[in-house]
């Protein structure tokens, strides 16, 4: 998938994990309920990953607080310029 909603609601994140596979890119994190369009972004999170990889960020003791929503992207091109890219897979703990 290229995106994922994990709460249309205020809450926190606790850990994210992304998978990819053949293409290289970013893992965004956006405070909204729903994915950007394509184009210049300002994500709340980036990092980069390689090709065929998996990604793993926790926050146990201090979650990430997102006062409008949580959507995860995978990106194609860099941390603020966003082109949703289907080829990853998300697992998401929200509350």
């Amino acid at each position: 998938e290229g995106s994922n909603i994990a709460k249309a609601s205020a809450g926190n994140l606790y850990n994210i994990s992304i998978t990819t596979g053949g293409t290289a890119g970013y893992l965004m994190v956006f405070n909204a309920t729903s994915a950007p369009a394509d184009g210049a972004v300002t994500p709340g999170l980036c990092r980069v990953i390689a090709a065929n990889s998996t990604l793993s960020i926790g926050w146990a003791g201090m979650p990430r607080r997102f006062s409008t929503g949580i959507t995860a992207v995978f990106s194609s091109t860099g941390c603020f310029t966003k082109t949703v890219s289907a080829t990853a897979y998300f697992e998401i703990e929200v509350q």
